[in-house]
């Protein structure tokens, strides 16, 4: 395969929102040969073309990978994981098969199973929205973002080397991490977050049979808390079901520090609440100074 990112020509498979966005910001930044997009929509690969976001694009998923130096599946995991038994016998000697799926552990098995010639890396950038699909896509929306790299045993120094260029020209920041720590991470930051957030929209629905004046009531704290839950279910069902004991593990340990928090309240330990509030408050602070400090634009 070409040794330069420049010299590469790149499919993206699946144009969605963060599909459509990455091909948005390399064409707009041409850091690569040629991006080519693969949707099962005619009418999103004409909008792509028309609006340059890819250079190219089909319906067909073999097609749309072969000759390509770089394959990025941008589909939910589970489909994902079967595109990559369908392109296998499709793909280039050397070339670069990746994903952008939020569970690894999976995603790098079925990456073991390719042929020998093609080199697989997991990865996921930790950027997105509630909303999906083409429309929502952005250009810049990786700036700044932190971009896990889970390359397996078999995955050479210079397919990681190339797919880090691919990342840095994104305005991104790559991020090393094995596939089973990837998993836990972001359960405890993505995945958990999300029901925990439908959980309180639920909540809230609940309370409006009895009050209804709650929606009007609703304002900043109800609208930042339960964003995520306005994500596509479908899409989260994937991620849940391929990341189920981390999910379950984390859920655990809220459900114990709820009850805790409950005791507290219950019980009038009044000391105890508040110092525990104000710890986890100082760790969000702490976390929000050093996630500000690391996207100061540079001047």
């Amino acid at each position: 395969m070409s040794f330069t990112l420049a010299d590469c020509r790149v499919a993206v498979v699946g144009l969605g929102l963060i599909g459509a966005s990455l091909c948005a910001d390399l064409t707009r930044l041409k850091v690569c040969r040629e991006v080519r997009g693969v949707s099962r929509s005619s009418s999103t690969v004409a909008r792509g073309i028309a609006e340059g976001i890819i250079d190219q694009g089909t319906t067909s998923l073999q097609t749309g990978v072969q000759g390509v130096d770089i394959v990025i599946l941008a589909s939910p995991v589970r489909i994902a994981i079967g595109q990559l038994e369908r392109i296998a016998g499709h793909l280039k000697e050397g070339a670069i098969v990746a994903d952008v799926g939020s569970t690894s552990v999976e995603v790098v098995k079925a990456m073991e199973r390719m042929p020998t010639h093609v080199q697989p890396i997991a990865t996921h950038p930790m950027a997105g929205k509630e909303t999906s699909g083409f429309d929502s896509a952005e250009r810049g929306l990786f700036d700044n973002a932190t971009w896990i790299l889970t390359p397996l045993e078999r995955t050479s120094s210079r397919t990681v080397d190339v797919f880090r260029e691919l990342v840095e020209a994104v305005g991104a920041h790559p991020l090393m991490m094995e596939p089973h720590k990837h998993d836990r991470v972001v359960a405890a930051i993505s995945h958990v977050p999300f029901l925990l957030s439908s959980a309180l929209v639920g909540s809230v629905v609940r309370a409006g049979e009895q009050d209804p004046e709650v929606w009007e009531c609703a304002a900043g704290g109800f609208r930042d808390t339960s964003r995520v839950a306005a994500s596509e279910a479908g899409m989260f069902i994937d991620i849940l079901m391929t990341n189920r004991e981390n999910v379950h593990h984390q859920l655990d340990r809220f459900i114990e520090g709820i009850r805790e928090l409950r005791s507290m309240l219950v019980e009038r330990r009044e000391d105890e609440l508040v110092a525990r509030l104000s710890s986890n408050r100082d760790a969000r602070l702490a976390w929000y100074a050093a996630w500000m400090e690391r996207n100061r634009p540079e001047i």
